[in-house]
């Protein structure tokens, strides 16, 4: 059954290039989509050039929210959330609610 979950994070830095291609990685792997919102722009995480551009143009202490649908959501945003935590003292989280549809 495919699910829906978001969350949001808060920056107060960029994101640096390797942790943008890992997450790229890890949404090509995963089996549903993922999307990035930010300032009323929605990005597809699986499209690279487009989620290249649009992760370096945010700008810092900018809140984006990330939305997951598909099968095994959760383990997935703990995957988006270890890889924007590299840097640990960067972001925050605020997980919203899980929808089943």
């Amino acid at each position: 059954m495919n699910k829906v979950i978001s969350s949001d994070i808060q920056t107060n830095k960029r994101l640096s290039m390797r942790q943008i291609m890992n997450l790229y990685q890890v949404t090509k792997e995963f089996k549903g989509n993922i999307y990035f919102i930010c300032n009323h722009k929605l990005v597809d995480a699986k499209k690279l050039s487009t989620f290249v551009s649009f992760v370096l143009i945010l700008q810092e202490c900018a809140t984006m929210k990330v939305i997951l649908e598909g099968e095994d959501v959760h383990a997935m945003l703990e995957k988006v959330q270890a890889i924007c935590k590299e840097n640990e003292s960067a972001f925050r989280f605020q997980s919203n609610q899980t929808v089943n549809i």
